[in-house]
């Protein structure tokens, strides 16, 4: 989000980037947290959520402040790596840490205020950089100035993390001991009880073979690279229908607004629609609406009213689809492997977005709109196909019961989800 303000606030003419340079700075984030995703969560399984997760948000505070000074096209691509590869553990890392405190019913409301808060940053991150790019601070460019101010934020909310997050509610101080004896026998029937140790790397072999976490992943994938638009080419759609860069900060705050209502409301959705699936296809419709009128629309006022569409829906489907996931995840570590694999994977779909927005298409990105809108409608189509293949499971496992009565503790309990008991959410 940072790098899209700074785009518009003159980072591309002071660094003298060329062609796709830009492009392949916002895109060689994603290739970072791709590659530190996976680990990350196995590491959260040795040491303490407070530290690691509080660590990384330290950690990208600062790159994000080093990158003030980055002098050239390739030094800032080298920061955005970077920046990606450190930032990638907090994404993944707190998907599985709420999965630690909530159970399976619980935790798609409390996802959808996780994925809510990006929002609100957007909402604030708008005017600050408008008001960043008009101060005048030392000898400091525009775009320098909001490097400096959003890492210093980022870094102070790091510190604090390390004080007053919480591990796990076997140890939290806020709770008290019936209170925590309540949430274990909870977490206990449902064989996710969150601790520091035990990696099951049979859970890890059933992770990667499970071909449902990948269609979950499919839907990631295609819901990130939509989502994405407005995180990272908002300002600059805004800025070419013909405003000015102060202005088209400002403006951000809206489309993150219209986001941030989006993902405030999934777990109300979800509830009326009755399922993550549901609300996942609705959503989607709605996002296919949005980049068919930006495609079709011979103006500025339909396309700027297109972009407030895609901008509350688009944010649904790559909330929802984490919240789905998770809540079919059992076992001490396969929902820490679904988490991983599925951020790791799902969160490449922004390398497609970052290069098919290209200056020259400006006003429309008619190729960018068009990319967007027949991964938007893959995402509807592999969650109806998900759905069945649940609803199917579920029906067999209601017909066929199993005996278990010769395998002990351990193996039942690295059955994860595919233990017999087990019932899908749809």
């Amino acid at each position: 989000m940072s790098l899209a303000n700074a785009k518009i606030a003159g980072l591309t003419d002071d660094l003298h980037m060329k062609g796709s340079e830009i492009n392949t700075a916002l895109a060689v984030y994603y290739l970072g947290s791709f590659l530190t995703q996976l680990p990350s969560n196995l590491v959260l399984k040795k040491v303490r959520p407070s530290y690691w997760l509080s660590g990384t948000m330290i950690c990208w505070s600062a790159v994000t402040m080093s990158t003030a000074s980055v002098k050239t096209g390739p030094q800032l691509i080298a920061c955005r790596f970077l920046f990606g590869a450190v930032q990638a553990g907090y994404l993944t890392g707190s998907l599985y840490f709420i999965s630690f405190w909530y159970p399976r019913n619980r935790v798609r409301r409390r996802m959808g205020f996780f994925f809510a808060s990006s929002g609100i940053g957007g909402i604030i991150v708008g005017p600050l950089c408008s008001g960043l790019t008009s101060a005048n601070v030392g000898n400091l460019l525009p775009w320098q100035n909001i490097f400096l101010f959003i890492g210093l934020i980022s870094g102070v909310w790091g510190l604090l993390g390390l004080f007053v997050l919480e591990d796990y509610p076997d140890t939290a101080s806020f709770l008290k001991d019936g209170e925590r004896a309540v949430i274990r026998r909870i977490m206990e029937h449902q064989n996710t009880v969150a601790s520091t140790g035990r990696i099951s790397m049979h859970q890890v072999k059933l992770s990667v073979s499970d071909y449902k976490i990948w269609l979950w992943t499919i839907i990631d994938f295609c819901a990130n690279a939509a989502t994405q638009v407005n995180g990272m080419f908002g300002p600059t759609i805004i800025a070419s229908q013909g405003y000015s860069s102060q202005v088209s900060q400002a403006l951000t705050a809206l489309t993150n607004l219209m986001a941030f209502s989006g993902m405030a409301s999934i777990a109300y959705i979800a509830k009326m629609v009755r399922g993550s699936s549901n609300a996942i296809a609705l959503s989607t419709l709605v996002t296919i609406t949005g980049f068919i009128l930006a495609l079709a629309s011979p103006n500025n006022t339909g396309r700027m009213v297109a972009l407030f569409i895609f901008s509350f829906a688009s944010p649904q489907p790559a909330a929802h689809g984490p919240a789905w996931e998770m809540a079919n995840q059992q076992g001490d570590t396969k929902p820490a492997m679904a988490a991983a694999l599925t951020s790791a994977f799902g969160g490449l779909g922004p390398l497609a977005t970052a290069f098919v927005y290209r200056d020259q298409d400006e006003p429309r990105f008619a190729l960018g709109h068009a990319v967007c809108l027949g991964m938007t409608i893959l995402c509807l189509l592999t969650t109806l196909f998900l759905r069945i293949v649940l609803e199917r499971e579920n029906r067999r496992r209601d017909n066929s019961p199993v005996d278990l009565s010769e395998l002990s503790k351990e193996q039942i309990k690295d059955l994860a989800d595919n233990h017999p008991a087990f019932r899908y959410s749809i």
